[in-house]
C-alpha cells in the first residue's frame, strides 16, 4: 500500500527570499505543501507565487508570536502593538484570552480566503503554539467548523494531556528535520522511524529560504538554505519513491 508523504513547508510570505526558496523546493525538489503566515508583508508576494504553483498546497500558519495581529489581541501584543514570544509566559500566568484569539484566528483565515483566493488546505501555527493547551481548544474548534486538516504533534498531546476531537490529521507529524545537523540521511531516518510505527500518513516540517535581510534577523537563519540544497536532491526524491511514499499535500487527508 503507498503511503502519504507531506513535506510542508511554514513561513511562507515571511520573506520574498523564504517564498523563492519554497518555489525552488516544489518545483525541483520535495516539497509538496505549505503554510502561509498572512499577517507578513510579503504575504502578497506569496500569494502571486501560489498562483503560479496551483499545484502547491497552500494552508493557514497561525500567527501568534510574530509581527502584528489583525485584530487588537490585547492579551498579547506588547505597546508598541506587536506580537513575541512572551506568549508561553503569558499562557503559564493564565493571561490569554481565547475569544479574542478565536477572532484573530478567523481574521486570519479570511484573510487568506481573500489573498490567496481559495480555501486553505490545513491548519498549523507559527512556533507551534496552537499545541498550547490553552489555545489548542480553539484552533481545533475552528479548524473542525471549517472542514480543514489539522497538525497535531503527538508528542504535545502527551505532554499536556490534550483531549483531541479531529480525524482529519496525518498519522504522524514529525518536527525534527530542523537545525545545524539537517541532512539527507535525517530525512531517510525519519522515514524508517515512520514504517516502524506503520504510519499511513506523515508530514515532515521545514524551512526552504534564501537568504535575505529579513531571515538574517531570524534566530532560524542559515540552515534555510542548506535545506533547499536538500530538498531539492534528485536522489533523495528517488529513495523516498521507492520506499513506497506518494509525495502529496493536505488535500489527500
Amino acid at each position: 500500500m503507498k503511503k502519504i508523504l507531506i513535506v510542508n513547508a511554514d513561513d511562507f510570505g515571511m520573506s520574498k527570499g523564504q517564498n523563492y526558496g519554497i518555489i525552488e523546493s516544489y518545483n525541483n525538489g520535495i516539497v509538496t505543501s505549505t503554510t502561509a503566515m498572512v499577517t507578513s508583508p510579503y504575504a502578497l508576494h506569496a500569494a502571486e507565487l501560489s498562483q503560479k504553483n496551483p499545484g502547491l498546497g497552500v494552508g493557514l500558519h497561525f500567527v501568534l508570536t510574530y509581527g502584528r495581529p489583525l485584530t487588537a489581541l490585547k492579551c498579547l501584543v506588547n505597546e508598541s502593538g506587536e506580537l513575541g514570544k512572551w506568549l508561553w509566559e503569558y499562557a503559564e500566568k493564565g493571561m490569554l484570552e481565547p475569544a479574542e484569539i478565536a477572532i484573530e484566528l478567523k481574521t486570519q483565515f479570511d484573510r487568506f480566503i481573500e489573498i490567496f483566493e481559495r480555501v486553505p488546505t490545513h491548519l498549523d501555527s507559527h512556533h507551534f503554539v496552537h499545541m498550547l493547551p490553552e489555545i489548542y481548544p480553539v484552533v481545533e474548534s475552528f479548524a473542525n467548523s471549517k472542514s480543514l486538516p489539522l497538525r497535531i504533534g503527538r508528542s504535545e498531546v502527551q505532554q499536556f494531556n490534550i483531549q483531541v476531537n479531529t480525524s482529519r490529521s496525518t498519522d504522524y507529524f514529525d518536527s525534527s528535520f530542523y537545525g545545524e545537523d539537517i541532512s539527507e540521511e535525517l530525512i531517510l531516518q525519519i522515514l524508517d522511524n515512520s514504517n516502524k510505527r506503520a504510519d499511513k500518513s506523515l508530514e515532515v516540517m521545514c524551512h526552504p529560504a534564501f537568504i535575505d535581510n529579513v531571515i538574517l534577523k531570524s534566530s532560524y537563519c542559515h540552515p534555510r538554505i542548506k535545506e533547499v540544497d536538500i530538498l531539492t536532491s534528485r536522489k533523495l526524491r528517488e529513495q523516498i519513491l521507492s520506499l513506497g511514499y506518494n509525495l502529496e499535500n493536505y488535500s489527500s487527508i
